[in-house]
C-alpha cells in the first residue's frame, strides 16, 4: 500500500509521548518542561510547563494508536 505524507507510529511508552509533545511545543515556545504524562484509554495526555514570566501550561493529547496530535490547549494561570 502506498502512503502519502508523514507516517506516524504507535506511541507505546510515556517517554515517546513526552518527546512528541515536547517536539510540538518547542516549535512555538522556547521554554518547555514536562510535568506529567499519562495514558487514558486510547490517548496520551502530556502536561508541560511553558512559563517564562507568567504561569502558563500546555496540555497535549496524542492518539496512542497513530501518534497523531488530537488536541492541545494552553492555560494561563494554574493548570486545571
Amino acid at each position: 500500500m502506498y502512503s502519502h505524507g508523514f507516517h506516524m507510529a504507535q506511541v507505546q511508552t510515556v517517554e515517546q509521548a513526552t518527546q512528541l509533545a515536547l517536539d510540538l511545543v518547542r516549535k512555538y515556545y522556547s521554554f518547555a518542561f514536562p510535568i506529567s504524562a499519562r495514558r487514558e484509554n486510547s490517548r496520551w495526555i502530556v502536561d508541560l510547563d511553558i512559563s517564562y514570566f507568567k504561569p502558563s501550561y500546555m496540555r497535549v493529547k496524542i492518539l496512542a494508536e497513530s501518534g497523531a496530535l488530537e488536541d492541545f490547549k494552553v492555560t494561563l494561570g494554574p493548570l486545571l
